[in-house]
């Protein structure tokens, strides 16, 4: 799982990994809740219907893809769980039971930008190329905005990798990838399939 406030960059980077792990299954949960909340989030009516409905998915998500054999990469912010006080505050749960029963290792990796002032600007960026309606409000309630959710919003689970979305990214996904997911052998069977490709 890639997860992180907004702008902190866990979308690029759960593609990245989704595009560099053999036999891996990407989902977001944007995919899911962005059509029918493009107007609102976090407070809205319909989000508060659909929030329940989107979190089942996503663990049922995950129990298809191991069923299949695969890794499901999954993209999802839940930096505001822990304030809730709900049957979605402990998020962790419903994949943590999914990974025991079929004995797989449920691996967290939080995405944090370099630092509030670069989270300013990316929002920024979005919200003059217009990719989300919402991100008018956190830049004029900034202050509240990071009380809701801080970069370092607690994760119930003893599995995480803290990533730092900064320069040097490509070199990042890769430590991520070798020495967080122990993913060695199967990058480097990625890269000489892609090499052998180029071959005349």
């Amino acid at each position: 799982m890639v997860v992180g406030v907004p702008a902190s960059g866990k979308t690029r980077l759960a593609l990245t990994l989704a595009k560099r792990l053999a036999n891996a299954a990407y989902i977001s949960k944007d995919m899911i809740e962005t059509p029918f909340t493009d107007e609102e989030r976090v407070t809205g009516r319909t989000y508060s219907r659909i929030r329940g409905p989107a979190y089942r998915i996503l663990v049922e998500f995950a129990r298809v893809q191991l069923s299949l054999g695969k890794i499901p990469v999954i993209d999802a912010p839940f930096s505001v769980n822990h304030w809730r006080h709900d049957a979605y505050s402990d998020w962790v749960r419903g994949f943590k039971k999914t990974a025991r029963t079929h004995a797989a290792r449920l691996a967290i990796v939080r995405c944090v930008p370099p630092s509030e002032a670069v989270l300013r600007k990316r929002i920024e960026e979005r919200l003059k190329r217009k990719e989300s309606t919402w991100d008018r409000w956190k830049i004029d309630h900034w202050a509240e905005f990071l009380r809701r959710e801080p970069l370092d919003f607690p994760i119930p689970h003893d599995d995480i990798y803290e990533f730092v979305s900064g320069g040097r990214f490509e070199e990042r996904a890769h430590d991520v990838l070798v020495n967080y997911l122990g993913a060695r052998k199967v990058y480097r069977l990625i890269r000489k399939n892609k090499k052998r490709k180029k071959k005349p």
